[in-house]
């Protein structure tokens, strides 16, 4: 079947991911709202969408009859974590903005609290309290909102890594 005639497995997986995406986010922002904001968040988004992605390669390379290529690999692979993470990035656009327009603040609270937890390790490697003093400050005076430019330059940059992730993933799944 050629790619013509079979659409793109990626655009239901890519929703299917970005929907769990957002039950994750809703799921964190009534139990552990840094967590939303935080690293692991990220990895969890990142291994939500992997999974998803192979799960739209597969489904390609089956209506393919087994055989897939390179490109045709990464085209629903990459089209999952596309839909899937700007699904993720509107959601914390909208809980930001519109929804809790508070959760800045404890945004805010939570980099303060974490950087503040690094202090023994930091005098134990030898920062001086001066050097932590200004981090600190740095962090009391950034501005934590999430602006519609600044969503989208997050989102810009992370397609960069996505597709790093996707050609990997699209690699392992190809069969010539």
């Amino acid at each position: 079947m050629s790619n013509a005639s079979y659409p793109n497995p990626g655009v239901k997986w890519g929703l299917i991911a970005g929907f769990v995406a957002i039950a994750i986010g809703v799921a964190l922002y009534f139990t552990n709202i840094p967590m939303l904001f935080s690293l692991k968040y990220g990895i969890l988004l990142l291994i939500v969408f992997g999974v998803t992605g192979v799960l739209a390669g597969l489904e390609r390379k089956k209506a393919n009859g087994g055989l897939i290529n390179f490109k045709e690999a990464l085209q629903p692979v990459f089209t999952t974590f596309v839909i899937g993470s700007l699904l993720s990035s509107i959601f914390i656009y909208v809980l930001a903005n519109f929804i809790d327009p508070g959760i800045i603040v404890k945004m805010k609270e939570a980099a303060i609290k974490s950087y503040e937890s690094m202090a023994p390790m930091l005098r134990t490697i030898g920062t001086p309290k001066d050097e932590y003093e200004k981090g600190l400050a740095d962090i009391r005076n950034q501005d934590f909102s999430v602006t519609l430019s600044g969503s989208f330059m997050s989102y810009l940059m992370g397609l960069f890594q996505y597709f790093v992730v996707s050609a990997i993933i699209a690699l392992v799944l190809r069969k010539k």
